[in-house]
């Protein structure tokens, strides 16, 4: 249990790198063949997994970490076992790498991880795997198989993770492939992410039109330096709390950035959010904010921070489109409006997302952050608004993706 005061966060802090940034880097490193270099790194709980499955599966040796981490050709593998912990982007990006005709690949998980989502992966696999197995069993699934080039069609209203994946295997297969997206896609973000940092290693794919992607075939990757680019996410939960107490400075943010949660600005600022770009980082000063309607489509990870700064605001804010928070770490939905009602919020879940009337305060008392780091930082923030103590429990959840969070929140807190 962690006692939260209700104050105000204010300073300057360099923002960690970027966790999505960090698993494409891994991997991309591990695919190009000679040696490369990833840096920088913080090795959270979700980008160790990504290291200790691309080292469990045999395809990278990983080494170091002070100025980056060293990456280098793997060495086969007897049993290949690639444990994911809670990391479902770890899970979705190495499935289709596993199916190489070489020995199955065992991936454990938690029951939570291995609950989400796969039925896209097993019915693709299916179709286009010679050889192919799918055995599911308590804290794990076993596959084996060896995947092939050709047509593949996603519907895009599941997660960009299962494309991202695809796209780490195909452009090494023999022969061109085409995936196709059918409906909107959600989270084209991430995927712009990925396809850049195959450029960066060496592999060609591209846009043919706004839902279909071109992979050529009989590719081989570049060895290099793979820089990682400040984590927007995570900035995000900083931002509005510098809109609340403030002001708060970060670095270490790259503005042209690709990631889709990039788009944090845009939204507090169309919130009434005061945050101005000075010299190469961001500030975010204190702010009348008013109520508004989020599209979290494109932009499901920003949904708990923004669901605080719909608590800040005067009025009511609907987030919608954000069905996908339920399948995350925890029901993010269900646990945002359990823990902010439980602070006073008045809060309405919806079946695809939150409808939030804000007044710009909140109470104090117990909550939980359900194991989901997302939802402990959300509420770390959301303290600055109340008027007595949180107790938080579960707050080493943030380990997954920010262990320093508590170091840096220590950092940015003053008096209220």
């Amino acid at each position: 249990m962690r006692t939260i005061l209700p104050r105000f966060l204010s300073g300057s802090l360099g923002i960690m790198p970027s966790k999505s940034a960090s698993h494409r880097a891994l991997i991309c490193a591990a695919l190009a063949g000679g040696e490369s270099v990833v840096v920088p790194i913080q090795p959270s709980l979700d980008v160790e997994a990504t290291l200790a499955c691309l080292e469990g599966m045999g395809l990278a040796r990983v080494t170091g970490l002070g100025e980056g981490l060293k990456v280098t050709k793997g060495m086969p593998r007897l049993p290949r076992i690639a444990p994911c912990g809670e990391s479902g982007s770890t899970l979705r990006f190495l499935m289709p790498l596993a199916l190489d005709g070489g020995p199955p690949v065992r991936f454990e998980g938690t029951e939570r991880l291995l609950q989400r989502p796969l039925d896209a992966y097993r019915l693709l696999f299916a179709r286009h795997c010679t050889g192919y197995g799918w055995v599911d069993e308590p804290g794990a699934i076993t596959i084996n198989g060896q995947l092939h080039s050709g047509d593949f069609t996603l519907p895009g209203n599941v997660s960009s993770q299962f494309v991202s994946g695809l796209l780490f295997a195909l452009p090494r297969l023999q022969g061109d492939s085409t995936i196709r997206v059918t409906g909107e896609v959600e989270s084209r973000g991430y995927i712009d992410l990925t396809l850049a940092a195959l450029a960066r290693s060496g592999f060609e794919a591209r846009w043919l039109d706004e839902r279909t992607l071109d992979v050529p075939g009989g590719q081989r990757g570049r060895p290099g330096e793979y820089p990682v680019e400040g984590d927007w996410s995570h900035a995000a939960f900083y931002l509005v709390a510098g809109l609340i107490g403030g002001p708060v400075r970060l670095t270490g943010l790259d503005a042209d950035s690709l990631q889709g949660d990039r788009a944090v600005i845009d939204v507090l600022r169309g919130m009434g959010g005061d945050i101005r770009q000075e010299g190469e980082g961001w500030a975010a000063y204190p702010s009348a904010l008013h109520g508004t309607s989020i599209d979290a489509s494109q932009i499901p990870d920003l949904v708990p921070a923004l669901a605080v700064a719909a608590c800040a605001a005067q009025g009511r804010t609907v987030i919608y489109n954000a069905a996908r928070l339920r399948i995350k770490e925890s029901d993010r939905l269900a646990a945002l409006r359990a823990e902010l009602g439980a602070l006073g919020a008045a809060i309405k879940e919806q079946p695809d997302g939150l409808v939030i009337h804000g007044t710009g305060r909140l109470q104090g008392g117990s909550v939980n952050s359900h194991n989901d780091h997302r939802i402990a930082m959300a509420l770390a923030v959301a303290a600055a608004l109340c008027d007595s103590p949180i107790e938080l429990a579960g707050s080493e959840a943030v380990q997954k993706s920010a262990p320093y969070f508590w170091d840096e929140y220590a950092q940015l807190t003053k008096g209220k």
